[in-house]
């Protein structure tokens, strides 16, 4: 019985989350992630991106992609990568030694929403709110690679399938 609480754990809390996310107005939600918890939760949404991460559809894939979290205090974007080999997916933060093949650069409320499955990626992008530079196919394949939590078995885009302007 506990194990199997413990087991939807994680789940409960992304839901929860999500939710949270959903009832914050948008000036709160900016303003929450212009203070130190700002790191705290990009890095849990980061270091979380592998568990939801669907390897089939990333088989013989070799990629690099690149977010930029603008608005942080101090005008600079906080940076992440993640690395798709062979169906694995690694999260780090800062820029890695190579070039990425896609760079998605978003404010930090707009990657939230978007990564709670409370915002709409194409909407984002035709507002304004996400910039793609470099691999606009990879853009449009990250849709079958990732699945948002608090989203019953639906597979939900993490980024838009239109380039930057």
């Amino acid at each position: 019985m506990l194990g199997k609480r413990l087991a939807r754990a994680p789940a409960q809390l992304a839901d929860g989350f999500a939710r949270a996310v959903r009832r914050t107005p948008d000036g709160g939600l900016e303003h929450v992630l212009r203070t130190p918890i700002r790191r705290a939760v990009l890095e849990a949404i980061f270091w979380q991106m592998p568990q939801h991460f669907d390897p089939k559809g990333a088989s013989g894939m070799k990629t690099t992609i690149r977010w930029r979290i603008t608005r942080r205090p101090g005008s600079a974007a906080d940076t992440y990568e993640l690395q798709i080999v062979d169906g694995r997916c690694r999260a780090r933060r800062g820029e890695g030694k190579s070039d990425p093949q896609l760079t998605i650069t978003l404010e930090a409320a707009e990657f939230v929403r978007l990564a709670t499955g409370n915002s709409d990626p194409m909407n984002a992008y035709f507002s304004g709110r996400v910039a793609l530079a470099g691999d606009v196919m990879l853009a449009a394949k990250l849709q079958s690679l990732f699945r948002i939590p608090g989203r019953a078995q639906a597979r939900q885009p993490l980024s838009t399938v239109s380039e930057s302007r």
